[in-house]
């Protein structure tokens, strides 16, 4: 290699040069580098000849010399920057990889594929590896994505987005047409919709408009399109005469070309103005616009896709013309139109016209950004966010939870999205919600809907409610939605939502209920899927047991933020006296937090629907290295309840699976110590909820040692029931506690009996807290539904009433006898007692708890 050390040369340079010495003289002679010299431009160039004797040619490769030389263009920020390589003819131009006939394309990505750590040695390697894929005709290796050609382009010429998947060309012939496209800004422009010679046109430009369902006020017009049978080149020419000549190859001819180009153009002319002479201007809107619409030649050609995967996509370019296509649309103006037949029947004027511009023009290319979902993959396609896409959502509450989540779904391509709010944007939220001084005093939903929109305008369309959500819960159209986010940390809200799920006849969509502590280092998500028996206020009620129930306590952080047994005092108010409690974070909180938490509810929603189950999500947010509080996600589900209803009251009776299948152990024990027909039963714990209309059914116990079971009839004890209410008192923070008394029907309808009626009018347990109101629940049913549900657990017939206290309480624990009106009978005590006792005498009947 020549000696550099009279060049000018940055350290990288240098660096670049002594290693590709180094290179060299480990070679052996198969790689060798001469006349190194600097450029006017800065770069340092070194000509580098390469070995290829040893690369076989095949059918497909391309034919090497047995010594190829290339120059290399080391920049002056190697290595933070790649060299680039070139050859010094033009053997390989229209091979894959080979850009504007000298340019070799080492990588596809040289952010992700350059790693500067390998410097010289690294692109050296990578030149080699180019040369045995070129000899082997695997440029473009099968399953790799193919090079499409390039075009320079000039981001004076504007920017082009494709939106609609892109037409083919039949094998035999290429594909005419136009685009439509949709002008956003004077730069800009989006390709809608596309429409093929032999298609009807529009008449006008509502008829457009409507067509490719673009707003109203739109501006829109067509651009000529011409779809190639086959690709032309890596790299598209300078020149518009060149390109026409290489369209020619694939029988496009100027005269199609230019008949194309002027009958697009004139057909512009009448939408845009209709009504006005060829000199006149038209009025679009507010906005005063001339006839003529900017002029874009897009031009596609096959080579898109996979390498051996099936037939190719249409690649395009798009071509900025200077504004002679309504000159040619003038020209041939008076020209019949009839399909193909048009663009062969060109006067002489027009040809000569076209002819000479082709002639003194060069090709000004566009920057194109595809957005066709054809050739791009979306960013976030194999993510939980991929679930939105398409789908129907609402938010409620547009703060800091609702606006960061609102945003999520817009970006993830949510079809519809409502964002529902009555509060207004205030300076304080400025801290953590995503508003700006000039939104204050605006409605924070309406705000909120005008930015989400213009996120993605093809994809989603967001609208704002403004109201209150509680009043206004019917007109928001629920089962429209896929999924409800309610992000209103609001307890009237969730028991809103909780009361409306439970009474509607329909199914709901699926409602995810996000809340946030105390300062913003906790969250949690509570799920309801499509067809779970609770929702919201179920779910978190079903959380702080769980957390209460746990014990190794790893949940004692949670109840004190969100299921104190006592509400906290100590509140903050951003403007004291005059606003509502709230917590305190920042943006980075809260935004982590939603961002975690609707994760994780997608991620829920994206499992197979037969495994949706009411869960909750738990967050942590990470406090310092030091700290010894666990982070992140914890999981906590639930599958759903066995459901009965209080005709009298229209109240749901939700039963857990934990308390049913005590239910059935009890059932179950009596049949083989008892027989299958002695009665048994229990306490009841659990809460109602007349907000809600729900009644929990958390645990059930078996019967106290001094109660009475026989065949007709079955007398709760007490005998360690208070002590044991007590106790789950304690132990469940006060949310589960005694709610009514259980007793079954072995081999019979689950209805009451005539005692169990007389017994009603003055049911309750003798105890000092006992409830106004206690629940009676019987399990029966039919020999074959009992025996199906001992065997298999399922479902029995049940009966709930909800049975208001008429008598007082005594402590006088009720007598171990049945009512007098059986006789005698044989009867059994509660406990493990495995002895029968009776029949006995009965005595006449003293007042206590019976049923």
């Amino acid at each position: 290699m020549n000696d550099s050390t009279t060049l000018e040369l940055t350290e990288g340079q240098q660096l670049a040069l002594d290693q590709l010495h180094r290179i060299v003289q480990a070679s052996r002679g198969s790689v060798a580098a001469t006349h190194v010299a600097a450029t006017a431009d800065g770069y340092v160039e070194a000509r580098v000849s390469v070995g290829c004797a040893n690369l076989p040619p095949t059918q497909d490769g391309l034919r090497l010399r047995s010594v190829e030389a290339v120059t290399l263009r080391i920049p002056p920020d190697f290595p933070f920057r790649a060299p680039s390589v070139r050859t010094r003819h033009t053997r390989f131009a229209g091979a894959p990889h080979v850009n504007w006939g000298r340019h070799l394309c080492l990588y596809r990505s040289t952010a992700t594929e350059w790693d500067p750590a390998d410097g010289m040695y690294g692109f050296i390697t990578r030149l080699l590896d180019w040369f045995e894929a070129a000899a082997a005709g695997q440029l473009d290796r099968p399953g790799e994505p193919l090079h499409p050609p390039n075009a320079l382009t000039d981001h004076t010429a504007g920017l082009l987005v494709i939106r609609r998947d892109a037409p083919v060309a039949r094998p035999d012939e290429p594909w005419l047409g136009a685009a439509v496209l949709h002008q956003v800004n004077d730069i800009r422009c989006d390709v809608v919709d596309w429409l093929a010679v032999e298609d009807p046109w529009p008449d006008s430009l509502e008829q457009l408009r409507e067509s490719a369902a673009l707003p109203a006020d739109a501006r829109a017009f067509l651009a000529p399109v011409v779809v190639t049978t086959k690709h032309l080149t890596f790299e598209y020419p300078l020149t518009a005469r060149e390109l026409v000549e290489s369209l020619a190859r694939d029988h496009i001819t100027p005269r199609l070309l230019l008949g194309l180009t002027g009958f697009v153009a004139g057909h512009n002319r009448t939408l845009l103005c209709p009504d006005a002479d060829a000199d006149a201007t038209v009025s679009t809107g507010d906005v005063e616009e001339t006839p003529a619409a900017p002029v874009h030649l897009l031009l596609g050609t096959p080579s898109r896709g996979i390498a051996g995967d099936g037939p190719r996509r249409t690649h395009l370019v798009a071509w900025h013309l200077p504004d002679f296509a309504d000159q040619v649309g003038r020209l041939a103006a008076d020209t019949a139109f009839s399909g193909h037949a048009y663009l062969a029947e060109l006067g002489d004027e027009v040809v000569r016209f076209g002819t000479d511009w082709l002639d003194r023009q060069s090709t000004r290319w566009m920057r194109v950004y595809e957005a066709r979902p054809e050739v791009t993959v979306r960013r976030d396609h194999a993510t939980p966010a991929a679930w939105l896409r398409g789908k129907r959502i609402l938010v409620l509450g547009a703060g800091a939870l609702g606006a960061p989540v609102a945003d999520m779904c817009a970006r993830a391509g949510a079809a519809h999205l409502t964002v529902a709010d009555h509060g207004l944007v205030h300076p304080g939220i400025l801290a953590r919600q995503p508003y700006t001084d000039a939104d204050i005093g605006f409605s924070k939903a309406r705000v909120l809907a005008d930015r989400l929109n213009r996120i993605d305008p093809h994809a989603t369309r967001v609208e704002a409610f403004v109201g209150n959500v509680t009043t206004r819960l019917s007109a928001l159209d629920l089962h429209t939605f896929d999924l409800i986010w309610d992000c209103t940390a609001n307890r009237i809200v969730r028991a809103h939502l909780e009361r409306a799920r439970r009474t509607d006849t329909a199914p709901w969509p699926h409602l995810a209920t996000l809340m946030i502590g105390h300062h913003a280092t906790r969250g949690i998500a509570a799920i309801s899927p499509r067809g779970a028996t609770g929702g919201g206020t179920d779910v978190l009620r079903r959380t702080a047991l769980a957390a209460h129930a746990d014990a190794t306590r790893a949940f004692d952080d949670l109840i004190d933020d969100f299921f104190p047994t006592t509400p906290p005092t100590e509140l903050f108010q951003p403007e004291p006296g005059c606003s509502d409690a709230t917590f305190t974070g920042s943006a980075a909180d809260v935004i982590a937090l939603a961002g975690q938490l609707a994760t994780g509810v997608l991620h829920a929603l994206a499992e197979p629907a037969d495994r949706h189950t009411m869960a909750a999500l738990v967050v942590r947010m990470p406090t310092g290295p030091t700290s010894t509080q666990p982070s992140g996600p914890c999981w906590l589900s639930w599958p759903n309840d066995t459901l009965a209803t209080d005709k009298a009251t229209g109240y749901d009776v939700r039963i857990t699976p934990a308390a049913l299948a005590e239910m059935r152990a009890e059932a179950r024990r009596g049949v083989r110590v008892r027989g299958p027909r002695v009665e048994t039963g229990g306490t009841l714990l659990g809460a109602i909820d007349d907000a809600t209309g729900v009644i929990f059914i958390d645990e059930a116990t078996g019967p106290p040692p001094d109660s009475l079971l026989t065949e007709a009839y079955f007398q709760h004890g007490l005998d360690g029931v208070s002590g044991h209410l007590s106790a789950r008192r304690k132990a469940t923070g006060n949310i589960s506690r005694f709610l009514g008394m259980w007793h079954s029907h072995p081999h019979a309808t689950a209805q009451p009996s005539a005692t169990d009626r007389a017994a009603m009018t003055s049911l309750t347990l003798p105890l000092d807290d006992a409830p106004a109101r206690a629940l009676v629940l019987i399990a029966g049913g039919s020999p074959p539904v009992w025996h199906q549900w001992l065997a298999t657990g399922d479902s029995p017939d049940l009966y709930a009433h909800l049975a208001a206290r008429t008598a007082s309480v005594t402590a006088e624990p009720p007598p171990s006898q049945p009512p007098a009106h059986l006789g005698p009978v044989r009867w059994w005590p509660g406990g493990y007692s495995t002895r029968p006792h009776g029949p006995v005498p009965v005595p006449v009947p003293r007042k206590g708890s019976r049923s």
